[in-house]
């Protein structure tokens, strides 16, 4: 546990302090006011509804329809208050997918921890609830780059914590890996996340057949090395 809280915090600390300020590219033209305006704290119980809004938002009617007005009436709260809080639906945006990114890595150490990772981030991504908002999110990312390279790098912290807590786990069983940890990851990942997006278009074709050869193969993996 102690290994994948260290692995985690040295993710989230690396995202904070590479970030190639200098060539951040905003998603609006910048303005005269914006450093000398205040802007809510990021601890706030109200800030926090507003961003569970706008993933509502984002679910049910598109990135088309996320507007302030629409993510207030949809916190329960005034539109100037979204505007308190994020400088512009642009930003609000980005704390989105950095909220999403960091329960991303949370989810993540705790699978990794646990004494089946694999199995762990197998139901962890098959629970998934968000799938929408995800593609949404990515739609946007497409044509924003900072939006775009944001979701760059939490995906790849993800999978970086993904694949040296599992190279981690067979060492230390002295386990031989099947095939690099980092192909594992994609492969379970990549399989469970594409399920959850079937399941919301009311596809069903071929899933249960491709969750049992998950199953087959994370039950097939040896527990201790021979």
């Amino acid at each position: 546990m102690a290994y994948c809280h260290v692995v985690w915090h040295r993710c989230t600390y690396a995202r904070e302090n590479d970030r190639p300020q200098s060539k951040r590219v905003t998603m609006e033209p910048a303005r005269s006011t914006r450093s000398n305006r205040r802007i809510g704290s990021q601890n706030s119980p109200t800030r926090d509804a507003i961003l569970k809004a706008a993933a509502e938002v984002l679910r049910e009617q598109g990135a088309a329809g996320l507007t302030a007005n629409t993510v207030a009436k949809h916190a329960g709260v005034k539109a100037h208050l979204v505007h308190y809080y994020f400088r512009s639906v642009d930003d609000m945006v980005l704390a989105l997918v950095r909220q999403h990114g960091a329960l991303g890595l949370r989810n993540t150490a705790r699978a990794i921890a646990s004494d089946e990772p694999l199995r762990a981030l197998w139901e962890i991504e098959t629970a998934f609830k968000w799938s929408v908002v995800a593609m949404e999110l990515a739609a946007i990312a497409v044509h924003h780059e900072a939006v775009r390279n944001e979701m760059m790098r939490y995906i790849e912290d993800m999978r970086r914590l993904q694949a040296e807590g599992i190279a981690r786990h067979f060492e230390l069983r002295g386990i031989e890996c099947p095939v690099p940890p980092v192909a594992l990851t994609i492969m379970i990942a990549g399989i469970a996340r594409q399920i959850v997006r079937e399941k919301e278009f009311n596809v069903s074709l071929g899933h249960e057949e491709m969750a049992e050869v998950v199953e087959q193969f994370l039950a097939s993996l040896p527990k201790r090395g021979g």
